[in-house]
């Protein structure tokens, strides 16, 4: 009886562990630290946020995790920023891309009006942070 029992609580644990346990889909991975740049655009991606710059506009968007087809997905801000300085928050923006190695297609779609969304094949090409041309 008592070796029942046992094969009993083995049999329900193996179970439970089965469904609790760790799925064989590959896990997202956070998109690579570094300095992105390419077409007139340059992306920092540290921890824990992107900095875009691309001439007289900038975003910003939370590092993406990356799925294990390349892709990724966040929401941040973008605004185009010549003469004054706004205090008001930019308008908010999409971000996507694909990442393959060390490129990276990375699609901005601002939500403000007149602009359109705009992509950009990046490259990793160091650390650091980019500069800023328009002033």
């Amino acid at each position: 009886m008592r070796r029942c029992v046992l094969a009993l609580v083995f049999a329900v644990s193996s179970v439970e562990a089965g469904c609790h346990g760790s799925s064989t889909a590959p896990t997202p991975t956070p998109l690579a630290a570094g300095r992105w740049a390419g077409g007139g655009a340059c992306l920092a991606v540290g921890d824990p946020t992107c900095d875009l710059v691309i001439g007289c506009g900038h975003g910003q968007f939370p590092r993406p995790l990356v799925r294990s087809d390349g892709t990724f997905d966040a929401d941040g801000s973008y605004r185009i920023e010549a003469g004054p300085v706004s205090i008001a928050p930019a308008p908010p923006a999409h971000f996507s891309g694909l990442a393959s190695g060390s490129r990276l297609m990375l699609t901005v779609t601002p939500t403000a009006a007149g602009l359109a969304p705009m992509s950009f094949l990046l490259v990793l090409s160091g650390a650091g942070r980019c500069t800023v041309p328009c002033v």
